[in-house]
């Protein structure tokens, strides 16, 4: 697979993530979060046992950790981010996800000490202003769900960079396959876990919705076919086959579809609206990520150009003997 074709499926994906915020918000609805993600996930494992459980013969102990510990970040961003639409807009919600891209360097830097360029500083400045004025200048319109939503993004840059370390250059069959089924089997304890913490009455609810249960309708079928089969498993084929075949900051700036997707997605079906000033941050944070990205190829280009050994100009035809 060619660079280009694995961002168009990482490009596409983003689009469903983006609308899975409005699924899930639909779900939630008539769920607790957590017990919304357990069926999700539930379900995800389930069907995707019934596809692939013949490539699971043979399984390695080390793609059994790398699967579980993917699950882990995945299972623990997605329980953040459903706790986080609880209590904040889905445009906010999506558009603070975004801000994944620039926070990959300083994991990287704190986990590998990879140096932090200059144009993912500048990227991570312009998305932290972006941020500032998406939740009001004078920190007046910050929610707890903003701030949960903020601490999903840890999470997130690390699942993107382990995808990346784990299947980069692996060569091992079926690869792609065994990781999405392990990647629910290490999701689900903790989703269960949550809910059995902050759903099941085992500690009381700080919110009514933490406590409501399920209440079986439409909205919340759709909500869980949507985000089980097309958010969940299309989702982390899609990622775990095509991201060794980029970066994970190419592949977060694919995924910059998703919040415009979600925000277009709250605009038109949840009625959300969405002020000037936060526009205004969002686009910021877009900004930021470009930066970020772009920044990177352009410096990479140039020095390329600068190292590049000048071109010989061809020989021309041997001179005439002379008379």
């Amino acid at each position: 697979m060619k660079t280009w074709q694995a961002d168009l499926a990482i490009i596409l994906a983003a689009a469903i993530w983006g609308m899975s915020f409005i699924f899930t918000s639909w779900g939630l609805n008539d769920c607790s979060p957590a017990l919304f993600l357990l069926c999700r996930f539930g379900l995800a494992l389930l069907i995707s046992l019934a596809l692939f459980w013949r490539h699971l013969r043979g399984l390695n102990r080390k793609t059994a950790r790398q699967g579980v510990i993917l699950g882990v970040f995945m299972g623990g961003g997605y329980l953040l981010q459903n706790y986080s639409i609880n209590f904040t807009d889905v445009s906010r919600a999506a558009f603070i996800a975004a801000l994944t891209l620039p926070a990959i360097p300083l994991v990287s830097f704190i986990l590998f000490r990879e140096k932090v360029k200059p144009n993912n500083l500048l990227g991570i400045i312009l998305a932290l202003v972006g941020l500032y004025l998406l939740l009001d200048p004078n920190f007046n319109g910050i929610r707890s769900g903003d701030v949960i939503a903020l601490l999903s993004v840890p999470l997130w840059a690390l699942y993107l960079i382990y995808i990346n370390i784990y299947t980069e250059g692996n060569e091992e069959p079926r690869l792609t396959s065994k990781l999405l089924v392990l990647q629910f089997v290490g999701a689900i304890p903790l989703v269960l876990l949550a809910a059995i913490v902050f759903e099941s009455g085992l500690v009381p609810p700080i919110h009514p919705d933490l406590g409501k249960g399920l209440t079986p309708s439409k909205y919340f079928v759709a909500g869980l076919l949507f985000c089980a089969v097309l958010a969940s498993i299309c989702i982390v084929f899609i990622q775990t086959a095509c991201q060794k075949y980029t970066s994970p900051i190419q592949a977060m700036l694919c995924f910059q579809f998703e919040p415009i997707t979600a925000t277009l997605g709250a605009w038109l079906f949840l009625d959300e609206f969405v002020p000037l000033k936060a526009v205004i941050g969002a686009g910021v944070i877009i900004l930021g990520v470009l930066t970020s990205e772009l920044g990177g190829m352009l410096l990479a280009k140039r020095r390329a150009e600068k190292t590049a050994p000048p071109e010989t100009p061809p020989a021309g035809p041997p001179d005439s003997p002379v008379g």
